[in-house]
């Protein structure tokens, strides 16, 4: 057996230990439960994991030792870092909208009207499915 497909039988099965604990949960009162439960979230994000580590199954395991770490892997780290000083600064949406254009643009991409619209729209639907869905308040920041 592969060594991605032992990873991804153990992220499975982990991830659907983990999904089971959320029945456990405390239901709210329906006076105070805004939009989705408690559980949803962490669902969404372990049904999210389970599908991917499914793919992880497809990968071929590579044959040989791994290179060395690309310069783009550290540039994109630090372009994380970056979007995570500026969350408190400017607030989550902002700075998802800057980071998005910031991470494309480093990894070449020019077509600047598809960056944009891409970058909007993803923000919209984090604002859509966090405020509205999950009636979570996103961080505002001390600019905004």
């Amino acid at each position: 057996m592969s060594a991605n497909r032992i990873a991804a039988a153990a992220v499975i099965a982990a991830a659907a230990v983990l999904f089971a604990l959320t029945f456990g949960f405390e239901k709210l009162p329906e006076g105070l439960a805004g939009g989705f439960g408690a559980e949803a979230f962490p669902r969404l994000v372990l049904g999210l994991i389970a599908g991917l580590a499914l793919l992880l199954v497809f990968v071929p395991s590579p044959a040989e030792a791994q290179a060395a770490v690309p310069r783009m892997a550290y540039l994109t780290g630090g372009s994380l870092l970056a979007f995570m000083a500026l969350v408190p600064l400017a607030g989550m949406l902002p700075a998802m909208f800057l980071f998005q254009l910031g991470l494309a643009y480093l990894w070449g991409e020019r077509r600047h009207l598809l960056v944009f619209c891409i970058a909007a729209l993803t923000t919209a639907v984090l604002w859509a499915v966090f405020v509205r869905g999950f009636g979570i308040q996103l961080p505002k920041g001390v600019f905004a």
